[in-house]
């Protein structure tokens, strides 16, 4: 994927280890979705969001990078470096299908047949 101008100016700006990765993941075919200014980075810094979970370094804290775990509707993952100013955010996971309410409601009969199984087979 080729940067634009503004984000190759902003991946400039990122710490080594962070650029870095972000090179690692477009050469490898992922590819920026966003480039933000704000939350999680600080005022002063940026991040890029990028379309699919990291895949050229495992999803861990170690060389240089801090990595968090989240499950948020705006990012599934977060990498950073000691200083936290610049991030390498993954997209969010997709939404949990809904529940099947039919299913949950006649589970819930069943439990309360079973519990008055006993009470009720002798005709009280």
């Amino acid at each position: 994927m080729i940067l634009s101008e503004e984000e190759q100016k902003e991946l400039a700006r990122f710490p080594d280890v962070l650029r870095a990765l972000v090179e690692a993941e477009l050469a490898a075919g992922n590819a920026v979705a966003e480039l933000g200014h704000r939350h999680p980075a600080a005022p002063i810094g940026a991040y890029f969001k990028l379309v699919n979970k990291v895949s050229t370094r495992p999803r861990a804290s170690g060389d240089g990078l801090r990595f968090r775990e989240k499950s948020s509707s705006s990012h599934s993952g977060e990498f950073t470096d000691a200083v936290g100013h610049f991030y390498v955010l993954e997209a969010p996971d997709p939404a949990p299908p809904e529940p099947d309410m039919d299913a949950i409601r006649e589970e819930l009969a069943a439990r309360e047949r079973r519990a008055n199984a006993d009470r009720f087979q002798h005709g009280w």
